[in-house]
């Protein structure tokens, strides 16, 4: 979406406890990238991945499926550093990952239990991740202090069966003043009209490119688009969670020195 590469993906299985991986099959040696918060390398408005000298990066929404499916063992080859983006969302992964289908290699899955209060902020913006027996439960607060949309929050209890129903679908937007920041930067040559919303400062949202009136697919989606990436990004700590996370404005980059936090703790 960002650079507009074309790139194919190979989802393998992987042995009990080998983790996630991407494989540039491109490059020679075929370098693997752990898609770990150690392999962190650049957070502008995606999750960029590089150990030594190879990178991956826009694996958010392929993350966040692995995460609402339970999948903790994977090989995925990529022959070039830009995930495809699909149609903006998680649903483009979840559909291929569900029709391979997956299979319990036993083991124990490695979970993270909040036991105490853990924060993180950047100017107005902040999450907190506290104790919570049930589960996993997530809310997000969108929030745009007056200008674009009004205030959007929304809260859900993870399982698989709400992140396919109620977050999987929801599709990446940007604000109309990024438009101009993309261009500068190269950026944005994968958008489409069919993968991306533009949200304009009058509160209308459009096609990025035919500017036609984007059909929404939820009346939130936005907000639940928020907890999409919020979910791939923390499943960069490589466990499950048991708490409730609460974030108010964040993006990759809070969301990634939560995820931080968390394997410090671990």
């Amino acid at each position: 979406m960002f650079r507009g590469e074309n790139t194919i993906l190979h989802l393998k299985p992987a042995p009990l406890n080998s983790g996630i991986s991407f494989v540039r099959v491109d490059l020679p040696g075929r370098p693997r990238i752990p898609a770990h918060v150690h392999s962190l390398a650049n957070n502008y408005r995606r999750i960029f991945l590089k150990h030594n000298d190879a990178e991956v990066e826009c694996i958010e929404h392929l993350m966040a499926s692995l995460a609402g499916l339970g999948i903790d063992n994977i090989e995925i080859e990529i022959n070039g550093r830009e995930v495809p983006a699909g149609d903006g969302s998680a649903q483009f992964f979840v559909d291929i990952l569900k029709k391979a289908g997956t299979v319990d290699l036993g083991g124990t899955k490695r979970v993270f239990v909040v036991k105490n209060s853990i924060t993180v902020e950047s100017g107005n913006a902040n999450i907190m991740a506290v104790p919570y027996e049930k589960g996993l439960s997530l809310s997000y607060t969108l929030d745009f202090q007056g200008s674009f949309l009004q205030q959007q929050t929304f809260d859900i209890e993870f399982t698989e069966e709400s992140f396919c129903k109620e977050i999987a679908p929801a599709r990446t937007f940007g604000l109309s003043t990024f438009i101009e920041e993309f261009r500068q930067l190269g950026l944005g040559k994968g958008v489409t009209d069919d993968n991306s919303i533009i949200v304009h400062k009058d509160g209308t949202m459009t096609k990025p490119h035919s500017m036609k009136p984007a059909e929404l697919r939820f009346p939130n989606e936005l907000v639940r688009h928020k907890i999409l990436d919020l979910i791939g990004d923390l499943y960069l700590a490589n466990v499950v969670i048991q708490g409730r996370i609460v974030a108010t404005r964040s993006g990759h980059s809070l969301n990634a020195r939560l995820a931080e936090k968390i394997v410090n703790l671990a």
